[in-house]
């Protein structure tokens, strides 16, 4: 019986050996993207930097630590890299953060309870005509708003599949005639 140097068949449990590897500028070193988590990054020409292929960041590069940064971005976000992955490296909490989600609650909550509370201070004269219209409208308010904080949300914190779906939409609009 021949023996294999790789198994045809592997256990779903098994995965595949991890080769790790260092990060560095070569022009031949290709990575995951860590921001869309889609494309590549590679490294750009005369610059300790790297470029993705798919979402077009820039990520300015420390190859003494082993981590990466966003350059063209408002939130600051970096990666440090495992040898074989991407671990994100976490900033501590700002107060742009909490001020953030506070702002978005109250942006969420308040105008749909203003919508609530006068349906049900000034109700219709006439129910069986009106039904529970009051209801209707604030729920949508708290949809509207709701779609409109998780928006800026997604845009403060550009997780990768909004960044993924964001980019994919830009590309079908630059596509279109006109």
């Amino acid at each position: 019986m021949a023996k294999f140097s790789r198994p045809f068949f592997r256990p779903f449990f098994q995965s595949a050996p991890r080769q790790s590897r260092i990060l560095t500028l070569d022009s031949g070193a290709v990575y995951d993207c860590p921001v869309c988590r889609h494309g590549h990054i590679e490294a750009m020409a005369l610059m300790d930097a790297y470029a993705c292929n798919f979402c077009r960041h820039i990520l300015e590069a420390n190859l003494d630590q082993q981590t990466v940064h966003v350059v063209d971005g408002v939130q600051p976000m970096g990666w440090r890299w495992q040898g074989w992955r991407w671990q994100p490296l976490h900033h501590p909490a700002a107060d742009i953060t909490l001020t953030l989600w506070i702002v978005g609650l109250a942006l969420v909550l308040f105008p749909a309870g203003l919508v609530v509370l006068g349906g049900y201070m000034f109700p219709p004269l006439d129910e069986a005509d009106q039904g529970h219209w009051s209801l209707v409208w604030a729920s949508l308010t708290l949809l509207a708003h709701t779609a409109m904080v998780g928006w800026i949300i997604a845009e403060h914190y550009q997780f990768p599949y909004y960044v993924l779906t964001k980019v994919r939409v830009q590309r079908l609009l630059a596509r279109l005639p006109g």
